[in-house]
């Protein structure tokens, strides 16, 4: 149902659209930003290219999502190769660093290249195995269905939004966003928020948007010490 959704917004953006666009501006920009967190997929897609590309914040870690189930933490999700020779989807972490795991999940602070200990149970077996794994530094990349889904869940998933652009900085090809979100995921709940630093790449005619890249933050430099 969600994929159907999706190709609906951009069967949409398709037939509205001309062949011809004009380099887009700061006002472009703004909307861009507003129908990507307002859950707007058909806007979206119009303003982005075949190839585009989500370049997430990178961060220092393991490398893998693992979700609290039945006392365990389940590898549910890996994001590269190198990773899957030691932790696959559906692997089991018991202990983390001679600690039981909790509903918590992991704590992977610390500096890259620092080991891991973690005693798990591989897919379909019982034995207990020890892994050694280095933290490493990674950067999740979405191509632009995958953003699309996102965008959607995101939109779906909060009661109300603010969301302020405070600053557009272009530069030849380059935009750089800073901006503020902060919402609620039930009338008058809990107030969420945070501030990002994006920067986004432009086509050679500045019409579309080939990539944006999350920005390196201070709390990513903090996490990694004790």
């Amino acid at each position: 149902m969600k994929m159907i959704k999706i190709f609906i917004h951009i069967y949409i953006a398709i037939t509205s659209v001309t062949l011809a666009f004009p380099p887009l501006d700061s006002e472009d920009i703004d909307l861009f930003m507003e129908a990507r967190y307002g859950g707007d997929t058909a806007t979206v897609f119009s303003m982005i290219g075949d190839s585009f590309q989500y370049f997430h914040t990178p961060y220092i870690g393991l490398g893998v999502d693992a979700y609290y189930v039945d006392g365990s933490l389940m590898v549910a999700y890996s994001l590269n190769d190198t990773t899957e020779k030691n932790l696959a989807v559906g692997d089991r972490i018991h202990e983390h660093n001679e600690s039981i795991v909790d509903s918590l999940g992991l704590n992977t602070n610390g500096p890259e290249g620092e080991m891991q200990k973690l005693i798990v149970t591989k897919k379909g077996d019982s034995v207990f195995t020890e892994l050694n794994i280095p933290l490493k530094r990674y950067q999740y990349i979405q191509k632009s269905e995958s953003f699309l889904e996102d965008i959607m869940d995101y939109s779906d998933a909060w009661y109300d939004y603010e969301m302020e652009v405070t600053d557009i900085i272009s530069k030849k090809n380059k935009i750089i966003v800073h901006y503020k979100w902060e919402g609620s995921k039930e009338q008058l709940g809990f107030i969420y928020s945070f501030t990002a630093i994006e920067i986004l790449t432009l086509n050679k005619k500045k019409d579309f948007i080939e990539k944006i890249e999350g920005v390196w933050s201070e709390k990513q430099f903090r996490d990694q010490f004790r």
